[in-house]
């Protein structure tokens, strides 16, 4: 008998906000020791009340109007009771009955492995809601220890449907999700650092069974090649069990990287076992129709709207996906469609567009001489860095171009002249012999610098 496995997936996303959700601790605990950018409230201490974070309530709306959901205009809070070491107070601030959106759609298209075929499909979003992060046990060779600083952080939970029919598709959603959500400037949405986890739950049932399988949750997965990688095990686990004639279990399931399995932790815990309530401390949000209509307005394009129209210029399709990847396709479509003379060419573009976006910003912001100009230039079309080719230019010191200027200066006595009398116009003549005199190896801003301090004496 053939199995088909159905996928859903919660991804937690860590909002990049400027304090916590209900406190005005410091967001940024990166790098920070343990226990330092906490208070009394998001450690749960009593009599303490928690006051809503505006700018997570703007960024959760908008992430939900960037996934096609309908924006729910009355929301409200509840609490989520569980126990755990890292939960304070004994139940999570989130939202339940009332999110900030629901019944959204994802559309996905990536490439598929022969590098070749295109392939489409599409995930249902069930909801997306916000809420208060846990704190981290830290594992240690005599115990378990407790970091509070991410107590608090803003949560944008994000529900899908059980659309997913394979690991594969699961990794593409999922990369294109990051896409969204640093494409609204919200989060890193850095897998590695915890501020973009992945939930998954997974079911496998007899092909042509209308009938879900039984669901089991894996999570501990820090990385799209280990979702992957764990999603496989798990069918294959499941498939296993109910050719053997078996019964799967519903359970929550770690990830193991080290011997590529997946390992039971808990029984999975049903909605009626949270007993949510509504949070009787904090007022409930109703957004008006011009505060969504202007959060609409303010959304950037979509990642799949820009690989539209990189292959509306003509880019194949293989090569979109290499701009998205390497974060090049913007300013690939910049240059499109700036120059008339380009959009003839859009696989050159497409070999050049970081050369000459990188190239442009260093020269308008150091505006060096021309011959470095070129140089640089030249190298970069080569692969050479900028760092790199700056390397190989023998651009003069400080010191070195002072000798120069006094020199100039001692030989143009008549503009020297002119210049303290008042004609600002001619310290262009006067940089203009240093930089002949230094052959282009000194940079114009320092050379200016120096004839202004050296003729204020």
């Amino acid at each position: 008998m053939e199995y088909s496995p159905t996928i859903g997936l919660e991804i937690h996303v860590q909002l990049a906000t400027k304090t916590k959700m209900f406190c005005r601790c410091d967001n940024d605990a990166e790098g920070k020791k343990p226990n330092t950018t906490v208070c009394p409230l998001c450690m749960g201490f009593p009599g303490t009340l928690p006051v809503g974070n505006e700018t997570a309530i703007e960024w959760g709306t908008k992430t939900a109007l960037q996934l096609g959901c309908k924006i729910n205009k009355f929301q409200r809070f509840d609490r989520k009771h569980y126990f755990y070491p890292d939960l304070p107070k004994g139940y999570q601030i989130s939202q339940f009955f009332f999110p900030v959106g629901e019944h959204g759609k994802v559309k996905v298209d990536y490439l598929a492995k022969d590098r070749k075929t295109k392939k489409e499909f599409s995930v249902g979003i069930t909801r997306l809601h916000l809420e208060e992060d846990a704190g981290k046990l830290m594992h240690v060779k005599d115990g378990t220890l407790i970091d509070f600083n991410r107590c608090g952080t803003p949560l944008a939970e994000i529900v899908t449907e059980p659309d997913i029919k394979s690991p594969e598709e699961a990794r593409m959603f999922l990369q294109e999700l990051q896409r969204i959500v640093r494409g609204l400037g919200i989060s890193s949405a850095d897998m590695e650092k915890g501020n973009f986890r992945v939930d998954a739950n997974v079911s496998v049932r007899p092909k042509g069974q209308k009938e879900f399988g039984t669901k089991v949750e894996v999570k501990n997965m820090n990385s799209f090649k280990f979702i992957e990688q764990a999603l496989k095990h798990e069918i294959d686990r499941q498939t296993k069990i109910l050719e053997e004639g078996g019964k799967v279990d519903q359970e929550t399931r770690g990830w193991d990287e080290k011997s590529g399995t997946t390992v039971s932790q808990r029984g999975k815990e049903g909605s009626v076992d949270y007993r949510y309530f509504p949070e009787p401390d904090l007022p409930p949000i109703v957004l008006t129709d011009k505060q969504v209509k202007d959060w609409q307005k303010d959304l950037p394009e979509l990642p799949s709207e820009l690989k539209k129209q990189a292959e509306g210029f003509g880019l194949p399709y293989d090569r979109v996906i290499e701009l998205q990847d390497t974060g090049k396709i913007k300013d690939f479509i910049n240059i499109m469609k700036q120059d008339k003379e380009l959009i003839k060419e859009p696989l050159l573009v497409a070999n050049y567009p970081g050369v000459l976006v990188d190239f442009y910003r260093w020269a308008v912001k150091e505006k060096p001489s021309s011959i470095i100009l070129k140089t640089v230039y030249k190298a970069m079309l080569i692969g050479v860095s900028i760092e790199e080719a700056k390397k190989n230019i023998k651009i003069m010191g400080e010191d070195e171009i002072e000798k120069v200027v006094k020199q100039v200066i001692k030989d143009n006595p008549k503009v020297v002249e002119q210049y303290k009398a008042g004609e600002i116009k001619v310290l262009g003549f006067l940089t203009g012999q240093v930089m002949a005199k230094t052959k282009g190896g000194a940079e114009p801003a320092l050379v200016k610098q120096i004839l202004e301090k050296l003729l204020t004496k």
